[in-house]
């Protein structure tokens, strides 16, 4: 199981839509994090529940083992369908939420999303997550 750092961590609540963009400073490689200050404020700790409740896991609001472990099956999930579906060339004993990944997310957004280009931000939305589960489905 990977450990995630707290900057890796914030990277996968922000890639999957857990917090939202004007959290973030567009700036410094939104959703990509490199803020690896404590996962105390009010909006990661509502983050980092959200993401619990939607995974059956005990929600508390502390990343702990069980957190990080689905954290980590569902950003393998979702490489692993960027590779099916957009031929990422993503690797698969790296399951970070980084600039390949966000590339990744745009080239299917721009494929097969209604979003206005303009919209493409990189974020896995869960309305990306389930359309690309859809595709990769029909593909594989």
């Amino acid at each position: 199981m990977i450990t995630y750092t707290n900057a890796q961590f914030r990277s996968i609540l922000f890639g999957l839509g857990y917090l939202a963009q004007d959290f973030a400073a567009a700036s410094k490689g939104f959703p990509v994090s490199k803020d690896n200050s404590q996962l105390t404020t009010i909006k990661i700790l509502q983050a980092i529940k959200n993401f619990q409740a939607d995974y059956g896991l005990l929600v508390d609001g502390v990343v702990g083992p069980k957190t990080m472990a689905k954290a980590e099956e569902v950003i393998r999930i979702l490489q692993y369908e960027l590779n099916v579906v957009v031929k990422a060339d993503l690797p698969k004993d790296h399951p970070f939420y980084g600039p390949r990944t966000v590339a990744a997310v745009k080239k299917f957004a721009a494929q097969y999303s209604s979003e206005d280009e303009g919209m493409i931000t990189g974020v896995a939305t869960l309305e990306i997550r389930k359309n690309l589960d859809r595709v990769a489905k029909q593909l594989i």
